[in-house]
């Protein structure tokens, strides 16, 4: 693999700290001018995750074809559809999709904030959602992690260090703890201590990485982490 994984989960990273940013703006009056920067930032963060994935796994067997099939269903996607010329027409023309919004009392009775896209853009007006601007970015988000959850689910053990360090890819690579220890620059035979077990051993070659991840963003957006377990937020 030429580029850490790590590049993806910082795009992913990027995008919902800019999406937090923009639902800070649905708050109390109209923030016009920073909703419209902060759906600009999150048009180029969320579209780079898709060219940071291809990046980050380009080479790797069998990833080419899974991701020519997440590509298609991305591209008969509506919704990806105007992500997609939204992006292109902000970063290429300095176009601004967002074009007004309209305050409301919620149930609380708190004054929020609904933005709206711009319909008047020709090449735009046909895919233009029909929610307001932070529900449909959000549906958006949920898309795109949908397919890097995926990816975790069908390429683990090539990209996230906790399924690479482990028994099921010594089982599938035929490599050995020894091998793992090496490729971290360690001795061969650095974590073979008096009685420690092969799951010690690997527990403290994980132990090495420092891998923060993004279980965190896919329960909050998805409601499950990069395994597939189910998780409440509290």
């Amino acid at each position: 693999m030429a580029r850490t994984f790590q590049i993806v989960e910082f795009k992913i990273a990027e995008t919902d700290f800019f999406l937090d940013k923009l639902e800070q703006t649905t708050y109390d009056s109209i923030h016009f001018f920073e909703a419209r920067n902060f759906l600009s930032a999150f048009l180029a963060s969320s579209r780079s995750i898709t060219f940071s994935l291809q990046a980050s796994l380009h080479g790797i067997t069998g990833f080419k074809e899974w991701y020519d099939i997440k590509q298609q269903t991305m591209r008969e996607s509506r919704l990806a559809k105007y992500f997609l010329e939204a992006r292109n027409n902000s970063q290429k023309v300095g176009y601004y999709p967002l074009t007004g919004g309209r305050t409301y009392r919620d149930s609380n009775n708190l004054l929020r904030v609904e933005y709206y896209f711009d319909t008047s853009t020709e090449e735009l007006a046909k895919f233009v959602p029909e929610e307001d601007v932070l529900t449909a970015c959000k549906k958006y988000f949920k898309m795109i992690l949908e397919v890097v959850f995926d990816c975790y689910q069908d390429f683990g053990t090539v990209i996230d260090p906790e399924q690479y360090f482990s028994f099921e890819n010594i089982k599938k690579t035929g490599k050995t703890i020894e091998d793992f220890e090496e490729e971290l620059g360690y001795p061969r035979g650095w974590t073979n201590i008096p009685d420690a077990t092969d799951d010690d051993r690997l527990k403290a070659i994980r132990n090495e990485i420092t891998c923060h991840g993004i279980d965190h963003i896919l329960i909050k957006y998805l409601g499950k982490n990069r395994f597939g377990d189910i998780v409440t937020e509290n």
